[in-house]
């Protein structure tokens, strides 16, 4: 009996060691404690970001939140396929924070990667919304559905249907908005996506984040507005009209985010929250 099991044993390392040769081609690196192989170009970006410890610890990256922005972005897939009918930036003296899709009621709208559902309920103008945190500081958002798919605390993965097209809250046709945000920050999503061509910019490969491809793209000519920044500092002479109209929003908002009336004083140097 003992001898059978040293045979076994064997057996088992030789099946393991010819596995482990064949799949480590140069494309694919064999990882102790991950159950698939590893692309090296995976591998190499995950060494150089995170401890050894890090990295050998089961069949899953615990700590995938360190990996830069941009190495998630390159793997993003399309939220829908269709016709953008309003693109991000200032739109009837407010700052519109993400591109519209023209959907028909009932379209599928898909998480674009995988992540954790922070938001799956009514949110004001939004309407039926759906947020997700993908980690390394990057969440999507997509709004204006009829229907949830998905529930606050779960995981989804990418491609996985979150939601149904529609027009709830402040929507005059069915759409999808979508929106991605870096470090709370929104972004352009024609940064990433092409949507004419339904594919993600060949320029998002190989860039840090969502900054650097910003700085990147501005010059060539895609429809790419600055970012709005999460706070503002006073200065010599600003007023709440002042900022609101330089930064696309309105006194109300401000004053609901700042705990401000309209006739309070502005002091130099003290910080507002522009979202």
């Amino acid at each position: 009996m003992q001898k059978r099991y040293i045979v076994l044993f064997i057996v088992l390392v030789v099946i393991t060691e010819v596995r482990a040769q064949y799949v480590n081609t140069d494309s694919l690196k064999v990882v102790a404690g991950f159950e698939n192989p590893l692309l090296i170009q995976t591998f190499d970006s995950l060494y150089y970001i995170l401890p050894e410890t890090a990295i050998f610890q089961g069949n899953e990256i615990i700590q995938d939140r360190h990996i830069p922005a941009g190495r998630l972005l390159e793997q993003f897939g399309l939220p829908a396929t269709g016709k953008v009918i309003s693109r991000f930036g200032p739109r009837s003296g407010r700052m519109h924070s993400g591109t519209d899709i023209k959907l028909n009621r009932g379209d599928t709208v898909y998480a674009v990667y995988r992540g954790n559902v922070t938001r799956s309920r009514y949110y004001y103008g939004y309407g039926n919304m759906v947020a997700i945190d993908h980690g390394s500081n990057l969440e999507t958002s997509y709004a204006h559905l009829s229907e949830f798919l998905t529930k606050t605390g779960e995981t989804v993965e990418k491609g996985e249907p979150v939601g149904l097209a529609g027009r709830t809250g402040r929507a005059s046709t069915d759409h999808l908005h979508f929106e991605i945000r870096e470090s709370g920050r929104a972004f352009d999503p024609e940064l990433i996506f092409d949507f004419e061509n339904t594919k993600v910019r060949d320029e998002v490969k190989g860039t840090y984040n969502l900054t650097e491809l910003n700085q990147l793209l501005k010059p060539v000519g895609y429809s790419v507005n600055e970012p709005t920044p999460a706070t503002y500092t006073v200065q010599n002479g600003d007023s709440l009209w002042i900022i609101s109209r330089r930064f696309k929003t309105s006194i109300p908002a401000l004053c609901q985010l700042n705990n401000l009336t309209e006739n309070s004083v502005l002091r130099v140097g003290m910080k507002l929250k522009l979202y």
